[in-house]
């Protein structure tokens, strides 16, 4: 081709016809302009497909995160509703100036608990540093960022937003309570089954005391007050139930919405896949 317009050139030139020339080329550079633009329509085209299919693969990773995510988040609400139990309890207890009860050792333990996310996010940063508008729907784009960069973020571990209800009883803990040892006193409880797409958290039970090794060594639960008369009096305790529970509150909310929002954006990124006919 270039042999062509070569010789083309040399006949003009050899003709010495300057306006024949120039329309020509003329000619020639329009050819080479729309070349570039088809060429550069080509790669846009290359690279808007390969983006495409690396959101796919992006999105689907992203799902297998917050499915796996799910399961803390998931045991964590309900140890979360242990301690909003116990808290309730305690306080009646404690208001209405009542006696010291043995299993209200099983409250004072699930009092001072507290629970973190530690969430993967490796796809996640991926698709940011790709660019958060390889995610074409809109509407998993914004949840996605409302999962990994607000909620992770309040309910990870040494967060700016709440502190560690463990860490703010600790001291008077170790000051005021010894554990129980008691293994005659029961406790148990169970996680209810939950879902997400087909994936099934199965019921899980657990009792205290419980079997802590093969030879036969039994673990239990329970934080008993060294004075529980006093204690019903202590203005410090109070004040630390009413922090706590507010922390706690605030916490609770935070994981019931964020349930919510994994509930709604790994159906939806399937949905995305399925449409994408990924397997």
């Amino acid at each position: 081709m270039a042999k062509i317009f070569r010789k083309i050139r040399q006949n003009l030139i050899a003709q010495n016809s300057i306006r024949k020339y120039l329309l020509y080329a003329i000619g020639e550079i329009i050819l080479v302009v729309i070349g570039i633009l088809i060429a550069l329509k080509i790669n846009t085209i290359n690279q808007n497909r390969e983006r495409a299919e690396l959101q796919i693969v992006l999105l689907e990773q992203v799902k297998f995160e917050l499915l796996e995510i799910y399961e803390d988040i998931w045991r964590d609400t309900e140890v979360l509703k242990l301690g909003e139990k116990a808290h309730s309890r305690i306080k009646q207890v404690i208001y209405q100036d009542k006696s010291y009860a043995e299993d209200l050792c099983f409250d004072f333990y699930w009092l001072r608990k507290d629970e973190y996310v530690y969430p993967t996010s490796a796809a996640y940063s991926r698709l940011k540093e790709e660019g958060l508008d390889i995610i074409q729907n809109d509407s998993i784009r914004k949840v996605l960022q409302a999962i990994y960069e607000g909620y992770f973020p309040r309910l990870s571990k040494e967060n700016a937003f709440d502190p560690d209800i463990s860490s703010v009883f600790n001291t008077y803990y170790l000051d005021n309570f010894e554990p129980n040892a008691d293994m005659e006193l029961r406790f148990s409880y169970a996680l209810p089954k939950d879902t997400v797409v087909d994936r099934v958290y199965s019921e899980e039970y657990y009792e205290f005391p419980t079997i802590k090794d093969a030879n036969g060594n039994q673990y239990t639960a329970g934080d008993v007050p060294l004075d529980f008369e006093a204690l019903k009096k202590d203005a410090k305790f109070k004040m630390l139930l009413q922090q706590t529970r507010a922390y706690r509150n605030n916490k609770l909310l935070l994981y019931y919405q964020l349930k919510k929002l994994v509930k709604y954006a790994v159906p939806n990124i399937e949905k995305e896949l399925q449409r994408a006919g990924y397997p």
